[in-house]
C-alpha cells in the first residue's frame, strides 16, 4: 500500500513537473515572439528613414540647401479637407510630406528619386508618391481632433504634359474618427501642379474627403 502510494505520488511530482516545463516554455516562446515583432518594427522603421535620409542626402547642394529652407517655410500653408461622415461633415487642416516620389517624366539627366523636396515638374510631368499627412479637424470626429494618413498617388499628364492639366488617382489609408478606413484617390491638378483637387471615397464605413491642397514643393 505505501509502495503504490509512493509511486502516485512520484508520479504526480512528474506530471506537474511536465507541465511546468511545458508552461515555461511556452512563455518564453510568446516573449521571443513578441522581441522578433518588436524588432522587425524597428527594423522597417529604420530602413524608411534610412531610405528618405539617403535620397535626401543625394539631392544635397548648396541650390538644394537653400530649397529645403524655403521647403520648410511653406509646410505651414496647410490643405482644406472637408469629411462628409455617415452622420456629420467635419472641416480640416491638413499638412502633407513626402518621403518618397519616383519621377518618369523628367529628362534623364536627373535623378527621377526625390525626397521631401519635390520640384511641380518632377510631380506633374508623371510620377509615383508616396506620401503622409497630419489633419486637425476644427471639430471632433470620432473621440479626437486629429487624424493621419498614408497614400500612395500616381500623377499622369493630360494636357502640355500636366502643366495644364494632370490626373491624380491612387489610395489612401486614413486614421480618423477612431476607424482606419481605405480610401480611392481621384482628382485634378493645374496651374503647374499648384493646385490640387482631390476626392476621396470609402465604402466602409461610407465616408466622403474633399481635398483642395497646394502643392509647392
Amino acid at each position: 500500500m505505501q509502495e503504490k502510494s509512493r509511486r502516485s505520488f512520484c508520479h504526480s511530482i512528474a506530471h506537474t513537473g511536465r507541465r511546468v516545463v511545458s508552461a515555461l516554455c511556452v512563455l518564453e516562446l510568446q516573449t521571443a515572439v513578441k522581441v522578433l515583432f518588436r524588432t522587425m518594427r524597428l527594423r522597417n522603421l529604420a530602413c524608411c528613414l534610412l531610405l528618405s535620409t539617403a535620397l535626401l542626402q543625394g539631392q544635397q547642394t548648396p541650390q538644394n540647401a537653400d530649397k529645403f529652407s524655403t521647403w520648410l517655410y511653406f509646410q505651414f500653408v496647410p490643405n482644406l479637407t472637408w469629411t462628409s461622415f455617415p452622420a456629420q461633415t467635419n472641416f480640416a487642416f491638413e499638412w502633407e510630406a513626402t518621403p518618397v516620389l519616383y519621377s518618369f517624366g523628367m529628362t534623364k539627366l536627373l535623378s527621377p528619386w526625390y525626397s521631401l523636396i519635390v520640384e511641380p515638374p518632377a510631380r506633374f510631368t508623371g510620377s509615383i508618391e508616396f506620401n503622409v499627412s497630419g489633419l486637425l479637424y476644427t471639430s471632433k470626429a470620432g473621440s479626437s481632433h486629429f487624424g493621419s494618413s498614408l497614400q500612395l498617388l500616381a500623377h499622369v499628364p493630360l494636357i502640355e504634359r500636366g502643366e495644364h492639366l494632370a490626373l491624380n488617382a491612387g489610395v489612401a489609408r486614413y486614421y480618423v474618427a477612431n476607424s482606419s478606413p481605405t480610401f480611392y484617390v481621384g482628382g485634378l491638378s493645374s496651374l503647374f501642379g499648384l493646385l490640387h483637387l482631390n476626392v476621396k471615397y470609402s465604402a466602409n464605413p461610407k465616408i466622403w474627403m474633399t481635398s483642395l491642397e497646394i502643392r509647392i514643393f
